[in-house]
């Protein structure tokens, strides 16, 4: 909340998340937080004798914080406030929490508290809709200004602005092993694919984490996936500003440099990362040091002059993708590529600001917002023409 201005703890406060679901979320990733759901809920008075007897006395050793899962996280948050009894004692409980980050911040009077939701109202706007009508006209209100308007939908309001390979310092570190490790598993999938753009945009159209972050130019695409999912938590449609030089086409020999990232091993990439932000290193000396990288953008473009800019890769841009496979067109989709510099919060810059603030749009009521995207033939079967996708979406509808 702190860092992007805005929490929904709805989810938390009125008890929407359902016990056994979080159980075997938690169980299927083996994390040892299953614990906490295994049992019942405790009270609040024995909750935190129920946590040292589950953990141990020492489970924050040398107060170092483990690192947690977004999912995790949530677990663990949604078995503190089910160890109050009802609503009120969770809303009071919150404003309490709140007053204590005011106090430890000093950021007083700032945080409000409407709907479940706290934000700071001197970083956002929080709006809040029901119709696909009122997110529409609220759209065409804003003052878009120079800058070109896309969309990201977010099931959950709480999910991070991120690529999937950052949600993790795994993932991250193990980058080019997942690049390298399915090109050699699937050869005859990326046989038509010419540069590393088009396989990482395969790649992310399986499901392997890229440093790739789907955005689409159709409002109605992103309220779907927003509203598709997590029926107990505030959808989010995430307004993505950007300027003209933010954007690139897929020929851009900037997108062939960061595209071209993935190929090296965390420890190199970490090595160009530092000579990217060291002030004593020219941009000549930087390109002798990063010769390798050089190199490998001229195997996909032989005529590439031997030139890269600091900035290149520190930079993060939307890129427009080739629409070259049948979901892409369904979904009008593009990208943020994310850079060397890309991390929590990075992308935050993307968002669409008035008056200096982050403008936040929250969705409640998702089954009626598929209903209605539904009479603009934005489903699953529309959005993902692949006919495993499409026979499934058959199946639910003349299921019911």
């Amino acid at each position: 909340m702190l860092s992007d201005g805005y929490f929904d703890m709805s989810a938390y406060i009125y008890g929407r998340i359902k016990k056994e679901d979080m159980y075997a979320s938690l169980k299927a990733h083996k994390s040892k937080y299953v614990s906490l759901y295994s049992r019942p809920f405790p009270k609040w008075d024995t909750a935190h004798d129920v946590w040292r007897q589950t953990f141990g006395e020492n489970f924050y050793e040398d107060n170092t914080v483990p690192e947690l899962t977004f999912e995790e996280s949530s677990a663990i948050v949604n078995w503190v406030y089910r160890t109050l009894r009802n609503a009120q004692e969770r809303e009071a409980f919150t404003k309490e929490l709140f007053s204590h980050i005011k106090e430890l911040y000093g950021v007083q009077n700032k945080i409000c508290f409407v709907r479940g939701v706290a934000y700071n109202s001197e970083k956002v706007e929080v709006h809040f809709f029901s119709s696909v009508s009122g997110v529409s006209s609220f759209i065409s209100s804003l003052k878009k200004r120079d800058r070109m308007l896309f969309f990201r939908g977010h099931s959950n309001a709480n999910y991070s602005l991120c690529p999937s390979i950052l949600r993790s310092a795994s993932l991250q570190q193990n980058e080019s092993k997942l690049y390298h490790e399915l090109l050699i598993e699937c050869p005859d999938d990326f046989e038509k694919c010419d540069s590393h753009l088009e396989k990482l945009v395969k790649m992310q159209h399986y499901g392997l984490p890229t440093r790739l972050l789907d955005i689409t130019r159709n409002l109605l695409v992103a309220l779907y996936f927003a509203c598709e999912s997590e029926p107990e938590a505030y959808g989010e449609l995430v307004l993505v500003s950007a300027r003209e030089q933010d954007i690139k086409y897929p020929q851009s020999d900037t997108v062939s440099i960061l595209a071209s990232l993935p190929v090296f091993s965390y420890e190199k990439q970490q090595d160009f990362y530092n000579l990217a932000v060291n002030t004593d290193i020219s941009e000549k000396q930087f390109n002798i040091k990063a010769s390798r990288l050089i190199r490998e953008v001229q195997l996909e473009k032989p005529a590439f002059q031997a030139g890269i800019k600091k900035e290149d890769v520190l930079s993060n841009y939307v890129v427009y993708a080739l629409k070259n496979n049948g979901r892409i067109v369904k979904q009008d989709g593009a990208f943020i590529l994310c850079s060397l510099a890309a991390g929590q919060g990075s992308l935050e810059s993307f968002r669409y600001k008035e008056h200096d603030k982050k403008i936040i749009i929250l969705l409640d009521k998702k089954k009626h917002f598929l209903e209605q995207l539904e009479t603009f033939s934005i489903n699953r079967a529309s959005l993902f023409p692949e006919i495993e996708c499409v026979a499934e979406y058959l199946k639910e509808k003349y299921s019911m």
